[in-house]
């Protein structure tokens, strides 16, 4: 291997080492925010979305997550961290990318985070650079279908602005009866069997912060370059007693 191979490899690693810090900062925070609305003892009413707004259960739940948690507390990351002061975090933002045809379509992203003092990391403008979250809700373990969707289109899509390649994932468990390890080895067995996700590592705990046991990590790769690796971190809530009919 040449030197200028060897400088390329290790520079990019190192890029991704110091990303994955970051985010995990980030994440850290979604889990804070988390604890702050068990703390708070929220309910929200399947019915009452239904009746009075005309989103999706599960739109209404991140946008409460988003309005209600993370914008309005971020004080507490932006304190922490002063290369985040200018974070932002919105919902159902509007991305491109390329599909294996390279035919371009519109990606809506449930939970978008941009601003995170990556730009001389990645060498683009902070306003592209940007850590994507998918939400999902779970009442029974079939439901870990649409959540395996996300994976493949985070492995299939090739994305237009600087993506960066570790991507966030969150479950909104419905059903005491369960619960995050429940999940996390249902969606690996679905993993195993499906032929258009290459796992390279399934979903194993990785702790983001001491107040929260249901944080995982899991890592693929790219079906449109088989060299570049993409991390998942899942974050599985358990929403079980802030659901109500």
């Amino acid at each position: 291997m040449s030197l200028d191979a060897t400088h390329f490899i290790s520079s990019r690693s190192n890029k991704i080492a110091l990303t994955q810090k970051r985010i995990k900062e980030v994440l850290w925070y979604f889990a804070e925010c988390y604890t702050f609305l068990q703390n708070d003892n929220i309910k929200y009413s399947k019915k009452w979305c239904s009746t009075s707004t005309k989103y999706h259960f599960e739109d209404y739940l991140k946008m409460e997550f988003v309005d209600n948690y993370l914008i309005k507390n971020k004080s507490i990351i932006q304190n922490n961290l002063s290369a985040l002061e200018q974070i932002n975090f919105s919902y159902e933002t509007i991305k491109r990318y390329e599909d294996s045809d390279g035919i371009e379509g519109s990606d809506k992203i449930d939970i978008y985070i941009n601003k995170l003092g990556l730009q001389d990391i990645w060498k683009d403008n902070d306003e592209h650079i940007y850590l994507a979250v998918e939400c999902k809700r779970i009442n029974q373990l079939s439901d870990c279908n649409k959540y395996i969707d996300d994976i493949q289109k985070f492995c299939s899509r090739n994305y237009k602005q600087t993506r960066l390649p570790i991507e966030g994932m969150l479950a909104f468990l419905e059903n005491p009866k369960i619960t995050h390890e429940n999940v996390s080895m249902d969606i690996n067995s679905r993993l195993e069997t499906n032929s258009m996700i290459n796992t390279k590592q399934y979903l194993s705990r990785e702790l983001i912060n001491k107040s929260f046991e249901g944080s995982y990590l899991s890592s693929h790769l790219k079906n449109y370059n088989q060299n570049e690796r993409l991390s998942i971190y899942h974050l599985l809530f358990d929403y079980s007693n802030n659901i109500v009919d």
